[in-house]
């Protein structure tokens, strides 16, 4: 039998635990998070940012599960510029411009 259980759930990130009752010591941890807000903000964001600022705010509001793949996987500047030129990433950028080479 299938079991879950949250073990976390604040409101801005809900994390569950699945497991099979034959396989206890086996189990996923599913995350869920609610972007809309931070998408909203992004656009708004996008739209005041300055085309020519030499200080660019370049996104907002990553996905915490992106976040900790990068921390597992030791991203580096590389890394981010390809998931942040990733056209399906669009939403969490606030400057219009390419961020890699």
């Amino acid at each position: 039998m299938e079991r879950k259980f949250v073990y976390r759930d604040d409101g801005a990130i809900k994390r569950t635990m699945v497991w099979e009752d034959e396989t206890p010591e086996l189990f996923h941890v599913y995350t869920e998070q609610d972007l809309t807000q931070a998408i909203e903000n992004n656009k708004i964001m996008a739209e005041l940012h300055p085309r020519r600022s030499v200080n660019k705010l370049l996104a907002r509001g990553v996905p915490v599960t992106v976040y900790e793949k990068s921390v597992l996987e030791d991203w580096g500047d590389d890394d981010w510029a390809k998931w942040l030129d990733d056209p399906d990433n669009k939403a969490f950028r606030v400057w219009s411009g390419r961020v890699g080479r």
